[in-house]
């Protein structure tokens, strides 16, 4: 092929390009709008609308009176428990001499394997510490990075011992 040719060659796929191009966009797309953007048509705010929706979503609307009475009540039953607690402090205060003497004693068996929960675990069993203290005591041994010199063995434990005391027993003595 000679380089005329070749520009007409190339003349004529342009050309014919064009055709198409015409016919395409100005002749079978005439129907052919721009797509819409997807639009969400909201219901308008009614009581039906907010009432249905608060069932759907198990929730009760109740008027502002409604909600300040239960909130004066919830305070009221909150400062009379206050007082009873005070009450009965003194009282339990009272009760802590002979509660001094009731100290439990546990033989503390650590394994193999066994994890700081599953220790705080078999001390809040064995009366040892309270269940509110065995998140404490977990933090306690994480906090000090003791976990790792837990020992293995029995050991002697009791109520009276403050959890560092206990985590100094059963880290053997470990100093922080």
């Amino acid at each position: 092929m000679t380089k005329n040719e070749i520009r007409g060659f190339a003349a004529g796929i342009l050309l014919s390009c064009a055709v198409f191009a015409f016919f395409y966009y100005l002749i079978f797309n005439q129907g052919d709008q721009k797509p819409e953007k997807n639009v969400v048509k909201q219901k308008p705010l009614t009581e039906a609308t907010v009432t249905q929706y608060l069932a759907s979503h198990h929730q009760k609307a109740v008027d502002l009176d409604a909600y300040n009475q239960w909130l004066s009540s919830t305070k009221k039953a909150t400062e009379q428990a206050a007082k009873d607690d005070k009450k009965s402090d003194s009282s339990k205060k009272s009760d802590s001499k002979s509660d001094e003497a009731k100290t439990t004693k546990y033989k503390l068996q650590i394994k193999s394997g066994m994890t700081p929960g599953d220790i705080s675990n078999e001390l809040v069993r064995a009366k040892i510490l309270k269940s509110d203290q065995k998140q404490d005591f977990d933090s306690y041994l994480h906090k000090n990075k003791l976990e790792k010199y837990v020992q293995l063995g029995s050991f002697n434990v009791s109520s009276d011992m403050s959890i560092p005391k206990l985590a100094q027993v059963i880290t053997k003595n470990h100093s922080n």
